[in-house]
């Protein structure tokens, strides 16, 4: 039999070893980044430098909608430890979103929660024809976590960036996956 403390410092290894999982993404290079030149940008954070037509402004400010979504669910439903109640249907494909949910998953199990909320700023979509990379700056060091109602540390690591792939599905931006940092985008 295992005693509580065992099990908090347990469940506070597995809590780390997921957030850490969770906060480093699939560096997919066989998506090529967008060339300088070949797409449009849009950032919260800094003007384009070269606007495109307005389509691609109109699908810039999508991108950036889904991204922002993707975000205000992630925290939503991190910080409610409701992790059954996580709904990423409307902004990302099946395959996307399930390891999210797997993650998901196996912090249910040790009854988490995260408590603080994250810092973003400087969000970025890059957009060509139907495909787009969207970017932000992320500092979680103020979202910490509890399990079973203790505190769990988590190393302060500062800010990174977080980049996702999206394609437009019949008229509708999806995150598909993740994405390496465009060049020129840093935090």
């Amino acid at each position: 039999m295992h005693s509580g403390g065992n099990r908090i410092a347990t469940s506070a290894l597995v809590l780390s070893a997921v957030l850490l999982l969770g906060a480093c993404g699939d560096d997919d290079s066989s998506e090529p980044s967008p060339a300088a030149g070949s797409g449009s940008s849009a950032s919260t954070g800094a003007p384009s430098s070269a606007p495109g037509p307005t389509s691609t402004r109109d699908d810039e400010a999508r991108v950036l909608a889904v991204l922002e979504a993707y975000w205000d669910e992630r925290i939503r439903v991190e910080t409610s430890g409701d992790f059954a109640s996580a709904d990423y249907g409307s902004i990302m494909t099946d395959e996307a979103a399930e390891p999210t949910l797997e993650r998901y998953r196996q912090l249910a199990t040790g009854n988490f929660r995260r408590v603080g909320k994250p810092e973003l700023r400087d969000h970025s979509a890059v957009v060509t024809g139907d495909t787009a990379v969207a970017s932000v700056c992320v500092n979680e060091d103020e979202w910490g976590a509890r399990a079973d109602a203790e505190i769990v540390e988590i190393e302060p690591a500062g800010w990174y960036a977080e980049s996702h792939r999206l394609r437009n599905v019949d008229g509708t931006w999806l995150i598909v996956g993740d994405a390496g940092t465009p060049d020129g985008f840093a935090c």
